[in-house]
């Protein structure tokens, strides 16, 4: 392998022998896919699994690697790292075999890739300190005096904050802080956790780039992976997008600078209920972050950092925000102003409404009046007319009768040999039949008004003049308190009563018929059903105001003219069924 020419693509798809340090793996397609270290320079090797049974026991071991090159670029044509294709397990050969990850050499946390004139090449290196944090299966933070370092594992152990950890891993400057990473741990002891350091995050950035314009080590130290507390006002609470990750992230401001502090785990209530503008003391671990630089001797600076949160007990509120806010009072100036216009909308509204319900009811009321004024103007007329037609043509149609009673006596006197005479008895027998229509007639024109009876009475009398001469059983059933109905109301009920009654009498020639009047289920309301068990008929098929008849369709206008409702049920061979539903209303009593 030539190294330039591998790591710049020069040797893609040609067959290389490769050199390098194993520091990871993860399962491939085909077998295991091998991280390797070729000092310098990284790239991945993927093996089959019959060359590599056991890869954990290769990490840390130096390989060579026979195969395909294969390099791969971004979208935009950049060259990635590049990867070899081995397919014979004869192919990967261990040049130098791996040492026990706690046998690799201890260094002290701050010498982790000191300057050297010889390099240590990319095997691992061991550290100790003690733990300050620790996310299970993620990393730990360990220090020991004024030195820190990051330690990247896939533990399943809970460290706690206090234990002694001993570390093996491979450096990484991907933070431009040298972090272990595929490390090994154990736990080996305990001691006193370190204090947190009272500092600002302002001051660790001025003390870092200081030290590096100067080209000298910050002192007392750069303050990364410590432990420090600091008060600061808060600016924002932020969730994970998932929500089943309790992840949260605090957006603080101290002075100038705006920084992140995280809680990758834990109970997040205390923190979900923090309120923007509280000024926070906050404790956690610092990750600072680098930006490289083109300037000649500051090829990266500390231009932020990060504070990682042990738990909710690390931030604490110092001072509430007051209530009073730029955008609180922005908000209720917003509500009083949208109230203010709903209720002048709202005021508009309703005078319209008024003015409207003010017009409909004088509408109703001279409807009303109009309606009792035509009901007593009608029940005047028909009274006169009854007792016109009573003293006059009933009387006189009497009398002729009388005479003609006298008439036919004359002629069964001797010598008309005893017969009356035939015209005489076909006169008396039209005249007869004359007279009892005409009853009837004047009888149902003067079946009004009440005239203090109630509306019981007045029902039972005009059952007992329509049903008399016929063969039918009409039964009357009142119940409830019925004598609060007003001769209006009352008056309409037993004129539509009469017509169903009539009709069903002359057209339906029925054995029984039954009336019920009563309350209605709708409270202030009255019933009157007329039922009978005649031979019934079709609704759509009804006679009506085309051809001559009229009972129908003035008993819906008596009823809907008193604001009610009628319901006729009926189908032939069953009968008929009306109600009428009517409101119970005072009407004006004084129209005369």
């Amino acid at each position: 392998m030539n190294p330039a020419r591998f790591f710049s693509g020069a040797e893609a798809n040609m067959r290389v022998a490769v050199r390098g340090v194993v520091q990871g793996f993860q399962p491939a397609d085909t077998g295991w896919l091998l991280e390797l270290n070729a000092n310098p320079g990284h790239f991945t090797a993927e093996v089959t699994k019959s060359a590599l049974p056991d890869p954990a026991a290769l990490v840390d071991a130096e390989v060579s690697v026979t195969g395909v090159a294969v390099t791969r670029v971004n979208t935009r044509g950049e060259i990635t790292m590049p990867r070899v294709y081995s397919s014979q397990a004869d192919e990967l050969v261990v040049e130098a075999p791996a040492t026990a990850p706690f046998a690799a050499p201890l260094v002290p946390l701050d010498r982790l890739l000191p300057f050297h004139p010889e390099s240590r090449g990319p095997h691992r290196l061991r550290v100790i300190g003690t733990v300050t944090y620790a996310l299970p299966g993620k990393f730990l933070y360990l220090q020991e005096g004024t030195s820190t370092v990051r330690v990247e594992a896939h533990f399943a152990e809970r460290f706690q904050a206090g234990d002694r950890v001993e570390a093996a891993g491979f450096v990484d400057m991907a933070r431009y802080v040298g972090t272990l990473v595929e490390a090994q741990v154990r736990k080996v002891g305990t001691a006193k956790v370190p204090a947190a350091v009272a500092v600002n995050p302002e001051e660790i950035i001025a003390l870092n780039q200081t030290a590096m314009i100067a080209g000298k080590l910050a002192q007392p130290h750069d303050f990364d992976g410590h432990l420090v507390h600091f008060h600061a006002e808060l600016l924002a609470v932020q969730s994970a997008p998932d929500a089943k990750q309790p992840w949260r992230r605090l957006t603080l401001r101290r002075g100038e600078m705006v920084l992140g502090a995280i809680l990758h785990e834990g109970a997040t209530e205390v923190l979900d209920a923090l309120r923007p503008g509280s000024e926070l003391e906050v404790t956690g671990i610092v990750q600072l972050e680098y930006t490289p630089l083109a300037a000649p001797r500051l090829s990266l600076m500390p231009t932020g950092l990060d504070i990682v949160l042990r738990d909710a007990a690390d931030v604490r509120v110092v001072h509430a925000p007051p209530w009073w806010t730029a955008g609180r009072l922005l908000g209720m100036m917003a509500v009083v102003g949208v109230a203010l216009g709903a209720a002048v909308v709202w005021a508009w509204q309703l005078r319209r409404q008024v003015r409207r319900k003010t017009q409909e009811l004088a509408i109703e009321m001279r409807a009303r009046r109009d309606a009792a004024v035509e009901f007593q103007a009608t029940l005047r007329e028909r009274n006169r007319l009854a007792a016109n037609l009573h003293d006059t043509l009933l009387q006189t149609l009497s009398g002729i009768g009388f005479q003609i009673g006298a008439s036919e006596a004359e002629a069964l006197l001797p010598g008309r040999d005893g017969k009356p005479l035939t015209h005489l008895a076909v006169t008396r027998r039209i005249l007869d039949h004359a007279v009892k229509e005409l009853r009837s007639s004047v009888w149902a024109l003067r079946s009004l008004p009440l005239q203090g009876g109630g509306l019981p009475d007045a029902l039972r009398s005009m059952v007992e003049r329509a049903g008399a001469g016929h063969p039918v059983q009409i039964e009357l059933h009142a119940a409830g308190e019925l004598l609060q109905v007003s001769d209006f109301v009352a008056g309409n009920l037993v004129l539509a009563a009469q017509e169903a009654l009539h009709n069903a009498i002359k057209h339906a020639s029925p054995k029984q018929i039954f009336i019920e009047i009563g309350p209605a289920g709708k409270p202030h309301w009255i019933r009157l059903v007329v039922r009978d068990d005649g031979a019934g008929f079709i609704l759509a098929q009804a006679a009506g105001v085309p051809q001559g008849h009229f009972g129908l369709v003035g008993m819906r206008e008596r009823i809907e003219r008193l604001d009610g409702t009628v319901h006729i049920e009926s189908a032939p061979g069953k009968g008929t069924t009306v109600q009428l539903e009517v409101p119970l209303r005072a009407y004006d009593e004084t129209v005369a």
